[in-house]
């Protein structure tokens, strides 16, 4: 089973060709996202969308954005942020693990679960011990 960071995610909303491929091909029974990606993602349109209130063309160009973001997330199994995964984050602060906090979030997710993480930011989340990372943007050997 495989969670995809926000990394990930936004090459695939861009059609990497090799990611894409990859996600593709893999039943989405065994893809998943999180809430924290979701998060980020949702954020970032809501800015765009207020940073440009006062241009009528780019408002409705993040408008548009927006409307996609949510369908391409509909089709998405999402893993929500539990109490025990902020707690995870609490114990892998502890340990010192220099990470941000919305990867270290994702990361405690895929812990808990036993899932692998696809992100193609394998130096930071590969200082977390006993997580499973694989970088979907290369061509496997």
């Amino acid at each position: 089973m495989f969670i995809l960071d926000t990394d990930a995610i936004t090459r695939d909303q861009h059609a990497h060709p090799i990611l894409s491929v990859r996600v593709r091909n893999t039943p989405s029974e065994l893809l998943f996202t999180t809430s924290v990606t979701v998060e980020e993602q949702l954020k970032g349109r809501l800015a765009y969308m207020h940073r440009y209130r006062n241009h009528p063309s780019k408002r409705a160009q993040g408008h548009a954005a927006l409307v996609r973001t949510i369908y391409y997330f509909a089709r998405w199994n999402i893993l929500s942020l539990s109490e025990e995964a902020e707690g995870r984050v609490r114990q892998l602060r502890q340990q010192r693990i220099r990470i941000g906090s919305q990867d270290l979030r994702i990361a405690a997710i895929a812990l808990i679960y036993d899932f692998t993480v696809v992100t193609s930011n394998v130096r930071d989340f590969a200082q977390v011990p006993n997580l499973t990372i694989a970088d979907w943007t290369v061509t496997p050997q």
